[in-house]
């Protein structure tokens, strides 16, 4: 007989393995929890950024806040493992329990397979958490979306203010309007020219330049 690794959440005396379980549904399942996880660091990120921002004035740094990325998603591989060694014990006490169960929370024989898989899912996913704090490429996509998200957050936030503070305005500029705008158009017109006849960069690239 076979007993669960101290890995998965059990050991010795614990409770024994089911049937392996299905490779592409375990795939599958890890992928989402792996999606879940990444929508939360990038919430979190997202708000650190803007708090550093408002409260503290600091400016934007990409490696602190990639280090920040890292601390979040072995955070969130914790909690993963934390939820493993809760369903571990859940199992190991529906096994033990007879009856029907009362409520949807009340585990039972019949829910041994179904723990034993959110166990091994658990545990995949927190791997996999842990792997990809190394990879680079992850976090800084993790990075780029949080400040994506700040901005918008900060932006959404600059925006109520304004028109909270909106006060009334001067009839003048209502009935002004319609000359503003022919002025405006006028300048815009001017601008206009003005980038077409103006030389391309030596580098003869015809988009916008990319931040570094």
């Amino acid at each position: 007989m076979r007993w669960r690794s101290t890995r998965g959440g059990g050991g010795p005396g614990s409770s024994a393995d089911p049937a392996p379980v299905d490779p592409a549904a375990l795939e599958r399942a890890t992928g989402e929890g792996l999606l879940i996880a990444r929508a939360a660091a990038v919430v979190s990120v997202a708000n650190r950024i803007v708090v550093r921002a408002l409260r503290d004035d600091d400016v934007f740094d990409h490696d602190e806040t990639a280090a920040s990325v890292r601390r979040t998603l072995h955070r969130l591989a914790e909690e993963q493992r934390y939820q493993n060694t809760r369903i571990g014990a859940a199992r190991a006490k529906a096994l033990r329990s007879k009856g029907r169960s009362r409520h949807q929370h009340d585990y039972r024989k019949g829910d041994d397979e179904t723990l034993w898989f959110r166990e091994k899912t658990y545990v995949a996913v927190a791997d996999r958490l842990d792997a990809l704090r190394d990879d680079d490429e992850y976090v800084d996509d993790i990075v780029q979306a949080a400040v994506a998200r700040a901005w918008g957050d900060v932006g959404d936030a600059v925006v109520s203010r304004v028109r909270a503070a909106a006060v009334v305005v001067d009839a003048a500029y209502a009935e002004a309007r319609d000359e503003r705008l022919a002025g405006l158009g006028d300048d815009l017109a001017a601008l206009g020219e003005r980038a077409a006849s103006r030389p391309r960069e030596a580098s003869g690239g015809s988009g916008a330049p990319t931040a570094s």
